[in-house]
């Protein structure tokens, strides 16, 4: 997993770095990158939109079915229902994988690709070169061998976390660096981008659990990650109520409107400032995008336009079947 996770991370990081030398603004950088990746996976939100549609239109057909075999056995019933809803999807050209699989997919290789160059904006956004990033993991390891026993936490001694480790404490070991290595343009070019990894007074590199040693308002990341989270999961709770009122009666859409936001709440009060940061941007811009698609893509618009374009289709349909018997009985006619 470490080793998918760090291929993907590299395009991401390289994206970053073209970013930041255009914007010389790590969180500029990071906004426009998520804008970006959001406006990249709209068409597939919209397509999922039109699928959900489509679904909730085919809803009232299926539970005709499961009408008609209400009265058999429950084993021999659902797969009665389970045969016939699959022909029912075939016929109508609807697949139940475009309904959460892909974009679950795409989304999870996002999230794993900016990560991972969030986790490593040294060698990956900065692109210092590995012979710094190897003398800094020195610099940085003979640091952390001097510090008092309960300072040394297994955080700041994994790799994964070495380089927002090394770049929230640079200011205390960076004279240790070989000058040789960090020159005067690179140690420039190092504390700008660290004067750039903050934001409203908080360090990105630090994470929401240290606020008793940091200051409580770190604990914003957290609080407005969830906020953030919870505004498109009561948007799209309301709207399911709304259009689908027997699914919304289900427990587990209740469980599943608050679960994203306390995941959020929980990983980014657990990581780094900068990955709570990212996931604040995102959380907005998943509001803003299901917002849009609710006011545009209308699911009574979407069902009466499906339904015209099957009209349409159904009528080519039946004109080119007497195109052809009309075809065939004057073939017959000059036959006989």
């Amino acid at each position: 997993m470490d080793i998918f996770r760090d291929f993907l991370a590299i395009p991401f990081g390289y994206a970053l770095h073209v970013l930041f030398e255009f914007t010389n603004n790590y969180l500029l950088s990071l906004i426009i990158i998520t804008l970006v990746i959001r406006l990249a996976l709209l068409p597939q939100a919209v397509k999922q939109q039109k699928n959900s549609a489509k679904q909730m239109r085919l809803q009232a057909k299926v539970n005709k079915i499961r009408a008609k075999y209400s009265t058999l056995n429950p084993r021999e019933a659902q797969m009665k229902v389970s045969e016939e809803t699959q022909e029912l999807y075939r016929r109508e050209g609807f697949s139940m994988n475009n309904m959460g699989c892909l974009p679950m997919i795409l989304q999870l290789i996002v999230m794993m690709g900016l990560y991972g160059a969030i986790y490593s904006p040294l060698s990956l956004v900065l692109r210092i070169g590995d012979s710094a990033v190897t003398e800094l993991k020195r610099a940085f390891t003979a640091f952390v061998e001097t510090l008092p026993a309960e300072q040394v936490t297994k955080t700041l001694t994994q790799d994964y976390y070495f380089e927002l480790n090394a770049l929230n404490k640079f200011s205390e070991f960076k004279d240790t660096l070989d000058p040789a290595i960090f020159t005067e343009d690179l140690m420039f070019k190092v504390e700008n981008f660290i004067a750039n990894f903050k934001i409203f007074g908080i360090d990105l590199t630090d994470s929401p659990s240290l606020w008793k040693e940091l200051g409580w308002i770190i604990l914003l990341i957290p609080v407005f990650s969830g906020l953030t989270a919870l505004l498109t999961s009561l948007f799209m709770y309301v709207k399911q109520r709304k259009s689908n009122p027997e699914m919304a009666k289900n427990p587990a859409m209740g469980c599943m409107t608050f679960m994203s936001p306390a995941m959020s709440i929980w990983f980014s009060y657990q990581l780094p400032a900068g990955v709570g940061f990212y996931w604040i941007i995102s959380n907005i811009l998943s509001f803003i995008q299901t917002v849009g698609l609710a006011l545009t893509l209308k699911p009574d618009e979407i069902i009466a336009g499906q339904m015209v374009d099957e009209t349409v289709q159904r009528r080519s349909r039946e004109q080119n079947v007497k195109v052809k018997a009309a075809l065939m009985k004057k073939n017959e006619d000059k036959n006989e």
